[in-house]
């Protein structure tokens, strides 16, 4: 059954880290993230796209998958699905936690230099199955969508930090008609913080990853945006 293609967003967002005056001011692309799916939500979207296999049996195996690769992982060994890719651990290392010589190494507990394990994932790069991030782009039909911008308001007596969305299209028609020039104040979405906004499970509406982000410390991004390129960020995620 041939189903239609949904376009992967792309967003733009203004560079306003002024340290770096060749980069200031210009807007770069990333990923318009939608609302992560859940185990659910996955396994409804593999029962309603000409699966073979009923709800149960999809499901059941799905969860053996994830208990029995956390378990290998856990063990230091590498799982590779053939056209995805590789999931392997790596140690991320305490801070001042190299050892100085081999005398130091009497008695020393491993878990004084190792902060965490993570789980890392290598894209399958082989001739036919290539989805590494040039081959994956070629992959994806991609569709530019929204100019992002972050302004702080008072929201509830208290100062947070609201994404809003402006369609690129809207910002360069309001730029021509000389009514609106670069402005990005688009329509704001998730003030209360509360709602989830955009992410079916086709990931084919245009708001996701988007909402309040408390400058307390107490907000988030739902979606999470993975391979992020904004100038602003000091480091990759």
């Amino acid at each position: 059954m041939a189903t239609e293609k949904i376009a992967m967003g792309i967003n733009l967002r203004k560079n306003k880290n002024s340290k770096n005056a060749a980069t200031f001011g210009k807007y770069y692309p990333e990923v318009d993230v939608q609302k992560t799916l859940s185990l659910r939500g996955f396994i409804d979207h593999m029962t309603a796209h000409s699966c073979p296999y009923g709800r149960t049996t999809v499901e059941g195996v799905v969860q053996q998958i994830t208990d029995h690769l956390v378990e290998l992982l856990g063990q230091a060994v590498p799982v590779n699905f053939p056209g995805l890719g590789t999931f392997y651990p790596s140690a991320e290392v305490a801070k001042d936690a190299a050892v100085e010589s081999i005398e130091a190494m009497a008695g020393l507990d491993v878990n004084d230099i190792i902060k965490g394990i993570h789980i890392r994932f290598l894209p399958d790069a082989t001739t036919l199955d290539n989805i590494t991030s040039p081959a994956f782009k070629a992959a994806c039909q991609l569709e530019l969508r929204n100019i992002v911008d972050t302004q702080e308001l008072l929201i509830g007596g208290k100062r947070r930090k609201v994404q809003t969305l402006k369609p690129v299209a809207t910002a360069v028609a309001e730029l021509m008609a000389g009514n609106g020039g670069e402005s990005t104040g688009g329509d704001t979405e998730n003030q209360g913080g509360g709602t989830e906004n955009g992410g079916s499970q086709g990931g084919g509406q245009n708001g996701g990853g988007t909402g309040t982000i408390d400058t307390g410390g107490n907000g988030g991004n739902t979606g999470g945006n993975g391979g992020s390129t904004d100038p602003d960020d000091g480091d990759e995620g």
